[in-house]
């Protein structure tokens, strides 16, 4: 199947990073399907391949990391036995509260497992001294001393408690789900590890953050047809939507800079024909290979009716 035009492309992505589901985008762009999702496909490992290279020896003063809830395939509280790739998931990720740069971000499970993944690697991506703040979650209690550092000097740790009106577990939500959140009524900051500066120690940043992915991108979108239904996909999507937000959302809060341009990764915004050149070069080393494996699958059947034409001869 052939690829979209490079114009095309660019409009595929800035439809579907406003929000718009697939069958709209292929509606109103008067294409195919299977072309969307080979966008989709693309461009997420591209921007995964760039964000996991570029996003190194960062230094991030302050980070807030939270889980944002979302189903893949199957709401989980109506599935009867647990399946690998359906279900309930998670999307971790960790903020630069000063630069809205997205550090890292996982999809999996919201359990030891899955928090130590991603914990370890948002670690070896930020250098220097770090004030952190998460919820209450065990798996960060545990595992971010670990990973940050066996002392107390390399980082400061302080968790924000919100307290409802109604008793509210996240980990509890999908299973017993009612729409809407109990309304708040204080959130309480508490020291965990070193001096943290509990006036600045607040998950808000990536609490708003997760606000954006829900009202720009349908898989995450409550109520909905649009959510995935295939893992592989509804990473590659993830993927595509933070890489798309760090290096091309312009800020008003920070002077009209991207987040990956405040923090000092990139010296300019992209526009999404830069995404779509990058995507173009990621997959251009993997086109040539397709091609010679074609090229080669050719000869070799040409090579076959000649011979089999030359024994019918000698006969």
């Amino acid at each position: 199947m052939k690829r979209l035009a490079p114009k095309k492309q660019v409009q595929v992505l800035a439809a579907l990073t406003e929000g718009m589901p697939i069958n709209a985008v292929c509606r109103v762009l008067k294409t195919g399907k299977h072309a969307v999702l080979r966008v989709i496909a693309e461009t997420g490992a591209a921007l995964a391949d760039y964000s996991d290279k570029k996003f190194r020896n960062l230094v991030v003063e302050r980070l807030a990391m939270d889980e944002q809830w979302q189903y893949v395939g199957k709401h989980g509280q109506r599935m009867h036995k647990k399946e690998a790739d359906r279900g309930d998931f998670w999307l971790w990720a960790g903020i630069d509260s000063d630069t809205k740069l997205i550090v890292s971000h996982h999809i999996g499970r919201r359990d030891l497992d899955a928090g130590e993944h991603f914990i370890e690697d948002i670690a070896s991506r930020i250098t220097g001294y770090v004030q952190i703040a998460t919820d209450p979650h065990k798996s960060y209690v545990r595992h971010i001393q670990t990973h940050f550092g066996p002392t107390r000097i390399s980082f400061a740790y302080a968790t924000e408690s919100k307290i409802f009106i109604d008793p509210f577990l996240p980990e509890k939500f999908p299973t017993k789900r009612k729409n809407g959140i109990p309304k708040i009524i204080k959130a309480e900051r508490e020291t965990v590890f070193g001096y943290p500066d509990l006036r600045t120690s607040t998950t808000c940043h990536i609490e708003r953050f997760f606000l954006t992915v829900r009202q720009e991108l349908k898989r995450f979108q409550r109520l909905g047809l649009g959510y995935s239904k295939d893992l592989a996909m509804h990473c590659k999507a993830t993927a595509m939507q933070i890489g798309i937000y760090n290096l091309c959302r312009k800020h008003a809060s920070l002077g009209r800079k991207t987040p990956a341009q405040a923090a000092g990764v990139e010296d300019k915004a992209w526009t999404l024909e830069d995404v779509v050149a990058l995507t173009a070069a990621y997959h251009a080393p993997r086109k040539a290979i397709v091609a010679a494996i074609k090229a080669k699958a050719k000869r070799e059947r040409e090579d076959a009716v000649f011979l089999a034409a030359l024994a019918q001869a000698e006969l």
